[in-house]
């Protein structure tokens, strides 16, 4: 395995050498934005030689290879994008997912590029994605001592611990590959492969175990069934199927025996979330089948559907969805038919050039590579229907890159023989156009940083209830390129909320307007914004508010108090009862030990006027006097399931 090193091969070493340490403590999501700065960086990096070697006459302006049809269809995909602008409520976010999905599609075609002019090998990759590796699992190591164990902690520098899984998992093809190379590669790679095994099992990632097995039967099913007769190492292959079925068995009776110690990988409580994740996902791709709802606006659309069936945090609105777990519902929802059938077709045709390269090969070497690769893209679609692989740069980059391995095989042995009219760019016009995704790239990443930075400060200054720090954050927060958080949560919500705490009632009633614009399912905006109008003595408009919440979440405790308040105010008392009666009687909300008491009077009066019995009426006109033994009695009502109404008269 020897190939010489050159400023390529040396550059992508460098490039996922340091790419796990690309972190910023300083915002929000501490790896997103800045490895897509690094990915940015790095291409135009790539670019820059590339078009240097081109003008010196070092590389062919051969780019003809993009006449196949898997850059046909990631060209495609950007495209959808853009045309899902039109459907978008949040431009911004669109535009941010047009400017990943923009830099990854150039990724792989400098990387495929490269590939086909004999500038980056095989071997070379092979050695960055070793190093990468064995960063992560340094980390790893780090963490469990860290943590002491704790394994929903140890997600390395990858977010969390199922997308370091199936991160890992991308890996595969180069680590299997290994095997059949040289002797210290094949000690390195068993090394490697039972390490990440391990892990998977230690930190109980389900999907991914799930894509391991579905990977080891799919490649040694194929070595002993189809390819066993040119197999150069029958005895290697043999123990190494041994190896791995015996350790798949020893995991299994360990897992059933001290089942208390996986609790994690035996448990459906996420399954059950993902369901339901999954059906309001299903309902917004139904009511916008055709174009979906725009790139980045899943999580601006998805209360829509209402949250009465997910638990009660999600039902405040302190736990937020960002995405469907589902990487093709996701597509689906954001891009409509159109878009889930591009995306759909990437994988469906880098399949099906893998078995036109299988075909008839008898190099053991690249058929085990193939057959690596294939079984990897079969594991990581199933990844992706519970997960979001899609989201993250490190994983675009690991699956770009096997596209690219894919795309230059195929090319080279069964395309570039049949070509007729090439594809030549001279360097001036590979610059231009290589530069506007990179600029537009660049400008989204630094954009969304700053947004991500301010917010973080303004998030500091909420929860010290510093609003006038808060109002300031807010507006150096905002630009043209990011106008909601990563709850979900407009920075102009934030800022009406200090503005309407500091007595502002009608600035903030202008940035949650904003808000509401830009989220209009959000319940925390929609509750705002109805106080705003009540404060301002509009109270119909401040019911309009208060339903359209609990339309949504019908026991939002806060909006149900609001609501209570407002029917209260407006004599409408009866109403006013229904509302705080949806409270739950152990409610720890100052305004409802407030409101409770003088709404019930009011309930009292209500009853008093249907009674005819003089007893009875002379009985609850003396609770009035007593607002502790009235409140009492409404409790055990609760308690016992009885209608306050029917308790009060029959007690």
């Amino acid at each position: 395995m020897k190939s010489k090193p050159n400023i390529f091969s040396i550059s992508y070493l460098c490039f996922f050498l340091v790419l796990p340490f690309i972190y910023s403590k300083d915002i929000i999501d501490p790896v997103l934005i800045p490895r897509q700065v690094w990915l940015t960086v790095f291409v135009f990096f790539l670019v820059i030689i590339i078009c240097y070697q081109i003008y010196k006459e070092q590389l062919k302006a051969d780019f003809t290879f993009l006449r196949l049809s898997l850059p046909l269809l990631l060209i495609l995909f950007a495209v959808a994008i853009i045309i899902s602008f039109a459907q978008s409520n949040v431009i911004a976010e669109s535009i941010y997912i047009l400017s990943k999905a923009l830099m990854c599609i150039l990724f792989f075609i400098i990387t495929t590029y490269l590939i086909i002019q004999n500038k980056l090998a095989l071997e070379q990759i092979i050695k960055s994605i070793f190093a990468f590796i064995i960063v992560i699992l340094l980390f790893v190591i780090y963490q469990f001592f860290i943590f002491k164990g704790s394994i929903t902690l140890i997600e390395s520098t990858i977010a969390n611990k199922n997308l370091l899984s199936s991160l890992l998992f991308l890996t595969f093809p180069f680590i299997f590959y290994s095997l059949v190379m040289p002797k210290k590669w094949k000690i390195l790679s068993t090394f490697l492969v039972l390490s990440i095994l391990t892990l998977f099992w230690i930190i109980q990632t389900k999907a991914v175990i799930a894509a391991s097995l579905v990977f080891i039967g799919i490649l040694f099913s194929a070595v002993f069934l189809k390819y066993q007769k040119i197999n150069t190492n029958k005895r290697f292959t043999r123990l190494l199927l041994f190896t791995a079925t015996a350790l798949i068995i020893l995991a299994s009776i360990i897992t059933i025996q001290y089942k208390h110690y996986f609790p994690h990988l035996l448990s459906t409580n996420t399954a059950h979330t993902r369901v339901l994740l999954w059906e309001n996902t299903v309902q917004m791709i139904e009511e916008n089948v055709v174009f979906g709802v725009g790139a980045g606006n899943w999580r601006i659309h998805f209360p829509e559907y209402g949250l009465n069936k997910f638990n009660k945090r999600v039902q405040d609105g302190t736990l937020v969805y960002q995405r469907p777990h589902n990487d093709y519902l996701w597509v689906f929802s954001e891009l409509g038919v159109i878009g889930i059938f591009i995306y759909l077709s990437i994988f469906i045709i880098a399949l099906y050039y893998l078995f036109r390269l299988l075909k008839n090969n008898k190099n053991w070497k690249e058929i085990v590579l193939f057959l690596s690769i294939l079984a990897c893209i079969v594991g990581f679609m199933l990844i992706s229907s519970v997960d979001f692989p899609a989201e993250r740069i490190e994983h675009q980059v690991l699956l770009f890159l096997i596209f690219s391995i894919i795309t230059a095989n195929y090319y080279t042995n069964l395309f570039a023989n049949k070509v007729i009219r090439t594809i030549s760019i001279k360097p001036s016009l590979f610059l231009i156009i290589t530069m506007i995704p990179i600029i537009l790239s660049l400008y989204v990443s630094i954009n969304r940083y700053s947004g991500e930075y301010h917010t973080s400060k303004l998030y500091n200054a909420h929860r010290h209830a510093n609003w006038r720090v808060m109002i300031n954050e807010a507006g150096r927060a905002i630009n043209p390129l990011y106008v909601i958080d990563p709850m979900s949560a407009p920075i102009e919500w934030y800022k009406g909320v200090a503005l309407f705490s500091s007595g502002n009632i009608d600035k903030a009633k202008i940035s949650f307007e904003r808000a509401y614009g830009l989220a209009p399912y959000n319940i925390h905006v929609l509750n705002n914004l109805g106080s705003c109008y009540e404060s301002l003595d509009e109270h119909a408009k401040a019911i309009e508010f208060y339903l359209k919440v609990l339309s949504i979440s019908s026991e939002f405790e806060e909006t149900l108090l609001n609501l209570s308040a407002v029917y209260y105010n407006t004599k409408e008392y009866e109403k006013a009862f229904y509302a705080i009666d949806k409270c739950s009687i152990n409610s720890t909300d100052i305004k409802y030990a407030s409101f409770l008491p003088l709404i019930l009077i009011s309930k009292l009066d209500l009853i008093l006027n249907q009674l005819e019995d003089e007893d009875k009426i002379e009985k609850i006109t003396e609770l009035k006097n007593s607002n502790s033994q009235v409140i009492e009695l409404y409790y055990t009502s609760k308690r016992k399931g009885i209608s306050f109404d029917t308790y009060l008269i029959n007690h």
